[in-house]
């Protein structure tokens, strides 16, 4: 946090941003996508803004998708938006998911399916 306010104090034309929860989804070693998560109650933000468009932009040089999820704060559902067209490739639209639904994905993201008993243990509570 210290660090933050003080980058600040260097100026407009110096900008940087604490992501809150910047994830690197990757496997083996490799970059597969960029995720920034947002919980159901964080102020809301937009493509447009100046964070996103770096986030994108960091993920489409690196040849990867790049996604905004907002979440519920049980983890009941999960809104996913793509950012940049790799994203759109396996998904056009924004979309809700569910928990299983959002660790499917994630997996296939990677080119794996969840294994089968993931979901109907107790390590996920859905």
């Amino acid at each position: 946090m210290r660090l933050s306010q003080r980058h600040r104090q260097w100026g407009w034309d110096c900008p940087a941003v604490d992501l809150d929860f910047l994830f690197l989804e990757y496997d083996r070693g490799r970059a597969v996508a960029l995720v920034e998560y947002k919980h159901e109650r964080a102020m809301l933000q937009h493509a447009s803004h100046p964070t996103y468009q770096a986030m994108t932009d960091l993920g489409t040089r690196a040849g990867i998708p790049v996604f905004a999820v907002r979440y519920a704060d049980d983890f009941s559902w999960w809104r996913v938006v793509a950012l940049n067209a790799k994203a759109r490739d396996y998904l056009p639209q924004r979309r809700e998911m569910t928990e299983q639904e959002w660790v499917t994905f994630l997996y296939e993201l990677r080119g794996y399916k969840p294994p089968e008993d993931l979901f109907s243990q107790a390590r996920i509570t859905i």
